[in-house]
């Protein structure tokens, strides 16, 4: 999350004069809307003249927090530290939160004082600041992104991050972040390198609704004089707070990357932020000792979750509450100068230098981590990370110099709020641009030349395999192309059959094959049962057959419990699914079931590959009691790589990407212990490892003649699936069922 709200341009509300304010006098001034408002007592100042006397136990007025300051370096620093996996730093990323709360502080603070000064809040004004003070150094590092990514990641990623681009440069990254990560699809793809940019916008949103808010709330104010604007705003923020909380409490568990993602889950911290702005007069009055012990706990806190706190600590959720209340007592205690509280750390130069450059630094580091290795030609360690976070932290300083504070301070964007707005306009649409030029780039010819022709003749796959692990180069003419593999999946994904992560219900509309069949044929699994069906439909079709398709996402076929990695939790979800499926199986009483799952799975139980293998027995058992015949296809291979991404990168090596038999099989043990289980409980079992690896060679070739095997790392491309039509036809002669009856 960038550290995004101005304190330099905007100073913090002088909440120290010696002079006391009352609430009641600060909402006349809005109710009046008059010029003389600047001259009342009110609760928010708008830079008043400092007293002429400094009073016993009160501060000079402060224009500059250095506290604020150095608490965006410890934001941006755990941020940093976590990215790149330094130990016991884990949870750096509450790092966000601390901004997130920074940002409703400082904005409410700007937003309030502005009302206390004229009365109304000036939205273009509002938005040209935020253009002027946000857009420059995110659009420099949006677009230099965007062209390394052209220049040094694998050609399969491009069209992504420009959409990844595109949404950044429209703050919606965070919903197309979480649209993403739901999709299955989409679990095998590495993150975004414009994936920081969800934090921007969240408080991009919430910089477009809080003001209209605090608008609505002043006009009210001006018509309904009974209305206390100041008690307003606190019973808006504080309800935001207690629905944002409940929501996020109640979803981090369920919906764990909407909720990490989302405004929805995240507005109670810029709201906690908020509040402390409307607070900060009356902060002031906290005896010193109080407010320093306040300050360093604060501090502690935030420290302490970023030990604490893991990748598989629920996030936001009640987790949330360390790093947000600590950053609040850090920036409410600030409001009374101490000598001995945290600002005696925070105000030194390294943290101060940091804090300054924190938004540049925030913006380069994420895109340098995930494409510095690849430009590199290295493997990601943290040796390596080192010295590119050494490079990040030049390129902030200079974006800061060069570009960041030139602009905001440039005279001519800054005397008309049009210039300002227009630039903001200009450079979104120039990132915009950029990304939809990287888009349009045709896929670069190679000139390797034409791999051999695959038909659905049997022999003619069976006498390329042999050869293929050791095929030198992509040819021209692959099918599916790297650049469309992802795309290249089930004609049942289309039809919404394969079902979601949180739902429970059996899909009713999944009927294939031949509508007129007197057999039914039953695809029950997850994904990598539903990689099957372009040559079970095939057959369905051939031999009169109708096929009728249960699959759910990443859910086991066995009747056993599991963790989620999506979801990081219990998949029970999975286990609702699997009863009603079975249940649905007893009243179709089919013909034959034909199931399949992916064996990389979290099995929960004290003995996880016993409990695979009795919940393969026990399921196969329920099955055999609802269907004539059960056939088992066992799982095909989980290679250790992105199969297109490696065989962009590696267009004139394609070993590079060829791994062993032995490493692409997960719990070998488990894998023939299950088929013995099956077998015994009077099922069939059909391995594919035959049909797809070379059993001689002891290799699982990923370019088979012109056909690319893989659309990711585990799920066979629906082009090389229905290629191996005539294995499986082989064996489960459809054409013949029920002849010896």
């Amino acid at each position: 999350m960038g550290p995004t709200a101005e304190h330099r341009q905007v100073p913090i509300p002088d909440t120290v004069e010696a002079r006391s304010t009352t609430v009641s006098e600060f909402d006349a001034a809005h109710v009046q809307q008059s010029h003389t408002a600047s001259k009342r007592k009110t609760s928010i100042k708008a830079d008043p003249s400092p007293p002429k006397k400094k009073q016993s136990g009160q501060s000079p007025p402060m224009h500059f927090r250095s506290d604020i300051e150095g608490l965006r370096a410890v934001a941006v620093g755990l941020v940093v530290l976590a990215h790149i996996n330094v130990p016991y730093f884990a949870g750096g990323y509450v790092g966000v939160d601390v901004f997130f709360v920074i940002s409703g502080f400082l904005i409410t603070s700007l937003l309030l004082r502005e009302i206390a000064r004229n009365g109304r809040i000036s939205l273009a004004k509002f938005y040209a600041r935020r253009a002027l003070r946000l857009l420059p150094a995110a659009v420099t590092v949006l677009v230099a992104t965007v062209v390394a990514a052209w220049l040094w990641l694998p050609r399969t990623r491009l069209f992504d991050v420009a959409a990844d681009a595109t949404a950044a440069a429209l703050n919606v990254i965070n919903v197309r972040l979480a649209v993403e990560g739901t999709d299955y699809m989409n679990a095998d793809e590495p993150p975004s390198p414009l994936q920081h940019y969800w934090s921007l916008a969240v408080e991009e949103q919430f910089y477009l609704v809080w003001p209209l808010i605090l608008i609505l709330l002043v006009w009210l104010a001006s018509r309904w004089k009974a209305i206390n604007v100041t008690k307003a705003v606190v019973v808006v923020l504080s309800l935001t707070v207690v629905w944002s909380l409940m929501v996020s409490i109640e979803r981090s568990a369920d919906s764990p990357i909407w909720s990490y993602f989302g405004i929805h889950t995240r507005a109670w911290e810029l709201a906690i932020g908020a509040l402390l702005a409307v607070a900060a007069a009356k902060l002031t009055v906290i005896p010193d000792r109080l407010a320093a012990l306040a300050s360093w706990v604060g501090l502690g806190m935030i420290v302490l979750a970023a030990v604490l706190y893991t990748e598989q600590t629920t996030f936001p959720g009640y987790a949330a509450l360390l790093p947000v209340l600590g950053t609040a007592l850090v920036i409410g205690a600030g409001c009374r100068q101490h000598a001995s509280g945290a600002d005696a750390l925070l105000r030194h130069r390294p943290f101060q230098f940091t804090g300054k450059i924190s938004y540049g630094l925030y913006l380069w580091h994420w895109p340098i981590i995930m494409i510095g290795p690849s430009a590199l030609g290295v493997e990601p360690s943290l040796a390596v990370m080192v010295p590119l976070m050494v490079l990040a932290f030049v390129l902030s300083v200079l974006t800061y110099y060069l570009i960041e504070n030139p602009v905001r301070r440039k005279k001519f964007f800054t005397l008309r709020t049009s210039r300002g707005l227009a630039l903001g306009g200009g450079l979104m649409t120039t990132a915009m641009a950029v990304s939809a030029l990287v888009m349009l780039q045709p896929a670069p010819e190679y000139g390797f030349g034409e791999g051999q022709e695959v038909t659905t003749g049997k022999a003619t796959v069976f006498e390329l395999l042999p050869d293929s692990a050791g095929t030198e180069v992509v040819p021209d003419n692959l099918s599916p192309a790297l650049e469309d593999a992802r795309q290249d999946r089930p004609a049942m994904y289309e039809a919404g059959c394969l079902i979601p992560r949180e739902e429970v219900e059996v899909a009713q509309d999944c009927w294939f094959g031949d509508a007129e069949g007197d057999h039914t044929m039953v695809l029950l699994g997850d994904s990598h049962a539903a990689q099957w069906f372009p040559p079970l439909n095939q057959l369905a079709e051939a031999s009169g057959w109708q096929l009728f398709v249960m699959t759910k996402t990443a859910c086991s076929v066995p009747d056993i419990a599991e963790n989620n990695a999506t979801l990081d939790r219990e998949y029970t979800e999975c286990a609702q699914w699997r009863e009603n499926a079975f249940a649905q199986i007893e009243d179709l009483s089919p013909q034959m079931v034909v199931a399949a799952t992916g064996d990389q799975k979290e099995v929960i139980g004290d003995d996880p590959d016993t409990t695979w293998v009795e919940g393969w027995r026990d399921t196969t058992e329920r099955l055999l009691d609802s269907a004539e015949e059960v056939v088992t296809l066992a799982d095909t291979p989980w290679h250790s790589t992105h199969v297109p991404d490696c065989l962009s990168d590696s267009r004139d090596n394609a070993p590079e990407c060829v791994e062993k038999i032995d490493d692409v099989i997960p719990f070998p043990e488990r894998r023939e212990d299950s088929i013995e289980a099956i077998e015994n409980a009077g099922a069939r079992v059909i391995d594919p490892i035959p049909w797809i690896c070379d059993e001689q060679s002891g290799k699982c070739p990923v370019v088979v003649g012109d056909l690319l095997a893989y659309r990711d790392s585990n799920h066979l491309t629906t082009t090389f699936a229905s290629a191996l039509t005539p294995y499986l036809a082989a064996q489960l002669p459809l054409h013949s069922f029920g002849e010896d009856a």
